[in-house]
């Protein structure tokens, strides 16, 4: 048996980075990008030099920062269990929730063109992983219905716009909803069109 256990000092450090992360994330979302070293070694409650030994730059934090954000989304998500209905309702549920905890950092990462080399990656690698993510949702749920092959566009298409983080912010902000409306308005959408198709 051979079970190795890492050393203390790895593990620390591990932690470490993943609370770096968190706060750092934390504190974009609520403020934006323009955020100081300063300001997000306070977030983290670490020195601005940790910062800077661990990521170089406040860009490179910012994008290790929102692609963690990304791995955690993916966790997040519930796996299917056989039953269609209600791991739809379930995974409208768990994307919603997460969609309504985005505040202006996810916006301008997702809007400004000038982004620097390090966060424009992680803004398609972001918007890659959505739209395979969606992709995934629109197939399980076709072969589910017992369709074959790919699903259809018209299935794949609603399940991207009713999924995206931009669907919650139209219920919340320009209806006054709060997410748990848009996840019940996607569900029953998203539940529509399979049926239809899957006739």
């Amino acid at each position: 048996m051979s079970d190795t256990i890492r050393p203390l000092a790895e593990a620390k450090r591990e932690a470490t980075i993943e609370h770096i992360l968190a706060g750092a994330r934390s504190w974009v979302l609520a403020n934006g990008l323009n955020a100081t070293m300063d300001q997000l070694a306070a977030a983290a409650g670490v020195s601005r030099r940790t910062l800077f030994r661990l990521f170089g730059t406040r860009e490179r934090l910012l994008a290790s920062a929102f692609s963690a954000g990304m791995e955690d989304y993916q966790h997040e998500l519930p796996g299917y269990d056989g039953d269609r209905d209600g791991w739809l309702r379930s995974t409208c549920d768990a994307v919603h929730r997460m969609n309504s905890s985005v505040g202006p950092g996810f916006w301008e990462l997702t809007s400004r063109p000038d982004l620097p080399p390090d966060l424009a990656a992680t803004e398609r690698l972001r918007r890659r992983k959505i739209r395979e993510t969606s992709a995934t949702i629109a197939r399980i749920l076709w072969r589910a219905s017992g369709g074959d092959g790919d699903p259809p566009h018209e299935l794949a298409a609603t399940v991207g716009a009713h999924l995206s983080p931009h669907f919650t912010a139209a219920v919340e902000t320009d209806v006054g909803q709060p997410w748990q409306v848009a996840s019940e308005l996607a569900c029953d959408s998203i539940g529509r069109v399979l049926r239809e198709l899957a006739r």
